[in-house]
């Protein structure tokens, strides 16, 4: 009976993955989430006392798998610019957004149950990039003058702004022309390997 209970829990999580991911969580409402997740009202609010509940649930599990990524992208045992150039040229679904940062804009991100997920995730990502960058540095691979946290702050910056790009133009070619430009601009500030 309470693996019963637990596959509808996950049934529901899921969907809310989905649906946040799709149309993000103010476009999202708890008989959406019911419909995906082939669970009943009773079920919804057995396990959660509302929208926001599921929502966090489900921004923590995407979270959790998202930096999973990251971190196996950020593993030692690769050269720390052959890390950073695999973040930005990692495959991407462009035209969906960025799976957790694209709730950024929605007034739910003032909720920190919501906010904290997607801060973790980003945060994950920008200190993982300025590691590699101070990796670099340490190994005289980066130029005098280029500061790795002001360098990993546009980095992430060109990725999230690159799926706006993609969405806004509805064109995945915007994306990969704002990646090009930063593996670009990692190249003019970098030395050659010795």
């Amino acid at each position: 009976m309470a693996r019963q209970g637990s596959s509808k829990r996950e049934a529901i999580v899921a969907a809310a993955k989905a649906l946040l991911w799709e149309r993000g969580y103010e476009a999202t409402s708890p008989r959406d989430v019911l419909a995906r997740s082939g669970a009943g009202q009773g079920s919804l609010y057995h396990h959660f006392p509302g929208k926001r509940e599921v929502a966090a649930a489900a921004l923590a599990e995407m979270a959790e798998e998202e930096i999973a990524v990251i971190d196996a992208l950020f593993a030692p045992g690769t050269p720390p610019l052959d890390r950073v150039r695999a973040y930005l040229t990692r495959e991407r679904q462009a035209l969906r957004g960025c799976r957790l940062a694209r709730l950024a804009n929605e007034a739910a991100m003032e909720e920190p149950s919501l906010r904290e997920p997607v801060a973790a995730y980003v945060g994950r990502i920008q200190d993982c990039l300025r590691a590699s960058l101070e990796e670099a540095e340490a190994a005289g691979r980066l130029l005098p003058g280029v500061a790795p946290a002001g360098l990993a702050a546009v980095l992430i910056a060109v990725v999230e702004g690159g799926y706006v790009l993609a969405r806004v133009h509805w064109d995945e070619a915007a994306m990969r022309e704002a990646i090009d430009g930063a593996v670009q601009v990692l190249g003019a500030v970098t030395r050659p390997q010795a």
